[in-house]
C-alpha cells in the first residue's frame, strides 16, 4: 500500500536553553516537509517554546515523572512516555523519532517514509556537516557512532512500545543521555521487530563539541544489550564499540537502499542570503595560500560558511573541520587541519573582541598528559601523530588562545610541503600578532613535542 506524505507524524525534543535557534531552524524545516511535527517538553520548557513561536499543537506535554530528573538531574522526556506519545499522535500512521537538531534536506516526508516499503522499521544515522547550506549531494560523511532518527510503522511502533516498557533501563532511557540510541537500535534490529540499520544521507546535522563526557552511563544498558543483540562486554566502551560494529556492518549492508533515496530525494539548502564581499576575499586568500584547497572545498562553501561565522560574531574549530577536513587519508588532512585552525584565526582577527593570546597554561592543565597519551598510542605512525597533535594545538590556540612554540616548532620541523611551511607561518603571524609582549621560542631544535616540565605546558 502506498504511503502518504501527511500519514508520517514525527517526535523530537527540544531544548530552549541549548542551541535553540538551531533545533528551532530544524523544528521549522521538518514542518516544511508537510509532516505533523511535536516536541516533548515538560510545562516550564513548553512555556518557553511557545515565547520562541511554537504553536500549542506543536507540543506534547510531559509530566515530570516522565522525565529523567529524578535519575538525572534534568527535565529531559524519557524514550517510553516519548514512543507512548508518538503512538497516539501516530493515530495508526507511520512515525519517526528523531533527535532534535537534524535538518532534513529531502523534497518530502518520503525520504524517511521510503525505509518502510522494505522493512518495518528502521534506525538511521545522521550526516555530519558544516551547515546545511555547504553540503551537496556527493558529500558524504555518515556519523556511524550512535543513531539519530527511528523511522516505524504503525505495527512496528506497537511492539516497541509494548517492549520498551519490559526494559530493565527504560527508567534511564532519555533523549540526551548516552547510549538510549544503541538500545533502541538493537531493539529494531532485533526478531522482535526485524527492522534494519542504515545511512540517513539526508539528515544533516551541524557537527559540535561532544556533550557526552563519560560512557559509564551505558553500564546500565547492557543486560538489554546483551538480550536484543547478542553484545556480552561488561565493559561500557567496549560494548558500544561492539555495537558500533554491528552499525557500520548494518549500514554497509543497506548502502543501496541509501543511496537510492539519497538520489531521488536528496534537496541541496539555499542561503537565506549570499557572501558578501569580506566573506569571499576571506575564501580568495585561503585558495592563494593553499593550492590544494579547490580540489577539495569549494570556495563558495568557504565563503558561505565564513558569512554565518562572522554573522554570529563566533568561530568553531569543530564546524571548520567539517568543511575543510574531507580527505578520508589522515595522512593528506594535514593540510586541511591547517587550514580550518587558520580560516578560525582569520575570523577571529576581524573580531573587535579578539582575545590576546598567551604562552602560560592554567594551573592543573591536561596537556602533558593528552600529549604523552598520543605519543604512546601513535608511537610507531609519526604522520598520524603530528596529525592528532595538530588538532590540540589548533584547539588551543584557537578556543583557549594558548600558543605552544615547542609544538609549534614539533610541527614546523615534521612539515614535508611547501604547503604545509607556509600554513603553519602564517599561523604563526597571527600568533605572533595576539601575543601578550615577546615571542619566545625555545633555543633547542625538537623533533617532537617537549612534555618533561610541567613549567614548559608539555
Amino acid at each position: 500500500m502506498a504511503r502518504t506524505i501527511q500519514e508520517l507524524t514525527v517526535i523530537t525534543s527540544l531544548n530552549p536553553f541549548s542551541r535553540a535557534p538551531l533545533q528551532l531552524r530544524c523544528f521549522h524545516a521538518w514542518k516544511a516537509l508537510g509532516v505533523r511535527i511535536l516536541s516533548a517538553n515538560i510545562d516550564a520548557e513548553a512555556d518557553q517554546l511557545l515565547d520562541m513561536g511554537l504553536k500549542p499543537a506543536d507540543i506534547l506535554r510531559l509530566a515530570p515523572e516522565q522525565t529523567g530528573q529524578e535519575i538525572h538531574g534534568k527535565p529531559v522526556p524519557r524514550i517510553s512516555a516519548t514512543l507512548h506519545g508518538l503512538r497516539q499522535a501516530a493515530d495508526g500512521g507511520p512515525a519517526a523519532l528523531v533527535n532534535s537538531d537534524l535538518f532534513p534536506a529531502m523534497r518530502h516526508a518520503g525520504g524517511l517514509t521510503y525505509w518502510l516499503d522494505h522493512m518495518p522499521a528502521v534506525a538511521l544515522t545522521r550526516e555530519d556537516c558544516a551547515c546545511p547550506e555547504t553540503h551537496g549531494f556527493a558529500d558524504r560523511r555518515p556519523y556511524r557512532g550512535g543513531l539519530d532518527a527511528f523511522v516505524f510503522s504503525n505495527r512496528a511502533l506497537d511492539r516497541a512500545v509494548q517492549q520498551v516498557d519490559t526494559f530493565s533501563c527504560q527508567d534511564r532511557m532519555c533523549f540526551g543521555i548516552v547510549g538510549w540510541d544503541h538500545v533502541m537500535g538493537a531493539l529494531i534490529l532485533s526478531p522482535q521487530i526485524g527492522g534494519g540499520l542504515a545511512d540517513g544521507g539526508m539528515l544533516l546535522h551541524e557537527v559540535h563539541p561532544t556533550t557526552y563526557s563519560s560512557l559509564e552511563e551505558f553500564t546500565h544498558y547492557l543486560p538489554d544489550m546483551r538480550h536484543l543483540a547478542g553484545i556480552h562486554d561488561t565493559d561500557p566502551v567496549s560494548a558500544a564499540i561492539a555495537f558500533t560494529s554491528v552499525i557500520n556492518r548494518e549500514c554497509e549492508h543497506n548502502t543501496a537502499h541509501s543511496r537510492r533515496v539519497c538520489t531521488m530525494q536528496f534537496t541541496p539548502q539555499q542561503p537565506a542570503r549570499q557572501p558578501d564581499a569580506a566573506a569571499h576575499a576571506l575564501s580568495a586568500r585561503l585558495t592563494r595560500l593553499s593550492p590544494t584547497l579547490p580540489w577539495t572545498c569549494p570556495a563558495a562553501s568557504v565563503a558561505l560558511l565564513a558569512m554565518r561565522d562572522r554573522t554570529e560574531g563566533r568561530c568553531d574549530l569543530t564546524r571548520a573541520r567539517a568543511l575543510f577536513e574531507t580527505n578520508p587519508d589522515p595522512y593528506q588532512r594535514f593540510v586541511q587541519r591547517l587550514l580550518a585552525i587558520l580560516y578560525c584565526l582569520e575570523l577571529q582577527t576581524a573580531q573587535p573582541d579578539c582575545p590576546a593570546v598567551s604562552e602560560t597554561y592554567p594551573p592543573d592543565n591536561q596537556h602533558s598528559e593528552a600529549i604523552r597519551g598520543l605519543r604512546d598510542l601513535h608511537a610507531k605512525n609519526p604522520r598520524l601523530l603530528r596529525f592528532e597533535i595538530a588538532l590540540i594545538f589548533g584547539s588551543e590556540l584557537v578556543e583557549y588562545a594558548i600558543f605552544n612554540p615547542r609544538i609549534f616548532n614539533y610541527l614546523m620541523h615534521s612539515c614535508e610541503t611547501d604547503e604545509e611551511r607556509h600554513l603553519l607561518s602564517e599561523i604563526l603571524t597571527h600568533a605572533q600578532a595576539r601575543l601578550r609582549g615577546r615571542l619566545r621560542f625555545p633555543t633547542e631544535s625538537s623533533s617532537a613535542p617537549h612534555v618533561e616540565r610541567p613549567s614548559d605546558a608539555a
